[in-house]
């Protein structure tokens, strides 16, 4: 297995998803985007998620549009935090204004860059219910693309419990 590309199943409770998205509708109310990410440990094919965490960022309203950022200080102390604690970084979630989509900057500046890895898009600023039903959900392939997945595979790979 190379990065997470042997990952079945991706487990995690309602409260971590809610958490994400109450902060993804809390960047929102400000008219910027958010990231929140998903960390836990692999047993076999399946990744259970233990923690969502909310890490330091900065978000901008440029011409292109909006952006988040999460400078190499905070991003060197969440990977120091998650090796003590022996956890890893599956997947990032955030939000975009209007439709769920992978970007070019999503596409070239992941947070979760292992293969395998999940990016996660959320519309509409996380107003909608919590779920990934109408979320945009894509998986780091081993040519560096990021694949969007099916409902049938989104349903298939995440357990919500």
């Amino acid at each position: 297995m190379i990065g997470y590309t042997g990952i079945e199943t991706i487990e995690i409770n309602q409260t971590q998803l809610e958490y994400a998205f109450k902060f993804l509708r809390y960047a929102g109310t400000k008219g910027v985007e958010g990231v929140a990410l998903f960390a836990g440990i692999t047993l076999d094919t399946v990744f259970h998620v233990k923690e969502t965490i909310i890490p330091e960022q900065k978000s901008y309203i440029l011409e292109q549009g909006l952006m988040y950022a999460v400078d190499s200080n905070e991003m060197h102390r969440l990977n120091l935090e998650l090796y003590k604690n022996e956890m890893q970084l599956i997947a990032q979630i955030h939000s975009h204004p209007g439709l769920a989509y992978h970007s070019e900057a999503d596409n070239r500046y992941p947070i979760v860059d292992t293969y395998g890895g999940i990016s996660i898009v959320v519309p509409n600023f996380a107003t909608g219910e919590v779920s990934l039903k109408e979320a945009a959900v894509f998986r780091l392939a081993l040519d560096k693309t990021w694949n969007k997945l099916s409902d049938k595979e989104v349903d298939s790979l995440f357990k919500v419990r």
